[in-house]
């Protein structure tokens, strides 16, 4: 999710009247605000952290013959964070701008930012390219959504010993992100560290891909979609930085079973492979 800092110079200043405001009313993406948030503030402020739409408007402040809110709510200092495009976020959605791949300076600074204040190493660009793979909880502990049944995966683990195998063929490490069951408490840090040591990440649709946001400049994002459409923000972010590559795909998938077809996982992200060697190219072309 992007955050967007309204009052300036809020960075450091922990006086009791800041707050971070969230606009999805999804009371399931509550704690991972809390985690996400509090790497930024020393003494842990994130959890002063509020989901607007907990906060009603009082009675008196309702024209009840129209139902419009008579009264505009004011913060002296804000921490912005939208996501999705629905409710309150609707707002953020600029119709007339189509151009999605046009750089950002602001988007720009805040990937730079969130990696230094995670204290996430600047790695050389390896000769080959490490991968990860984003996993996803098939337990029945993780109690999933009709919707997120829809991308549980019954075959993940013998996707990732194919991909594995595959990869190591070509001298390619495979790790695996798999922060669910015994790993469900892994600390944000250590889970952006992880992320922070490869170069082309890869998983299906689902919130684990915004992992993305610590991988070093010039990498590859590559987001499967079981049934699902692309997420645009995250390939927007991708693109407004300018040195990196978002690759959308749909899977061939064994609906019985919802099992996905290795191979051609394989084949995908074989491309991915390549297309990390061409940014690295390009790098080298444009010199210092």
């Amino acid at each position: 999710t992007m955050m967007t800092v309204v009052q300036s110079h809020v960075m450091g200043d922990y006086q009791k009247d800041l707050k971070i405001v969230h606009t999805t009313h999804d009371a399931n993406y509550r704690k991972p605000f809390f985690d996400a948030f509090d790497f930024m503030f020393a003494d842990g402020r994130a959890r002063d952290s509020e989901q607007m739409w907990l906060h009603q408007p009082l009675k008196k402040d309702v024209d009840e013959s129209t139902n419009m809110i008579l009264k505009r709510y004011c913060f002296r200092k804000l921490i912005w964070s939208p996501g999705g495009s629905a409710g309150g976020d609707t707002m953020l959605i600029n119709e007339s701008h189509q151009h999605s791949s046009c750089f950002s300076s602001i988007v720009y600074s805040y990937a730079a930012y969130i990696k230094a204040a995670l204290h996430v190493p600047t790695l050389p660009r390896p000769e080959k390219p490490r991968v990860i793979w984003v996993g996803r909880d098939s337990s029945d502990a993780a109690n999933p959504t009709a919707w997120q049944q829809q991308r549980v995966i019954y075959n993940q683990d013998q996707v990732i010993s194919y991909l594995k195998e595959q990869c190591s063929n070509l001298g390619i490490d495979l790790i695996v992100a798999d922060f669910y069951g015994d790993k469900r408490d892994t600390a944000f840090q250590e889970q952006a560290l992880l992320a922070s040591r490869a170069n082309i990440m890869i998983g299906v649709h689902g919130a684990g891909l915004n992992m993305f946001h610590f991988l070093p400049f010039n990498s590859v994002v590559v987001e499967i979609h079981m049934g699902t459409s692309v997420q645009k923000n995250s390939a927007n972010f991708v693109h407004h930085i300018h040195e990196g590559k978002y690759i959308s795909v749909d899977a061939k998938i064994d609906r019985g079973s919802n099992s996905l077809d290795e191979k051609h996982i394989w084949g995908v992200l074989e491309g991915a492979i390549n297309d990390w060697e061409k940014l690295g190219a390009n790098q080298s072309n444009a010199g210092p």
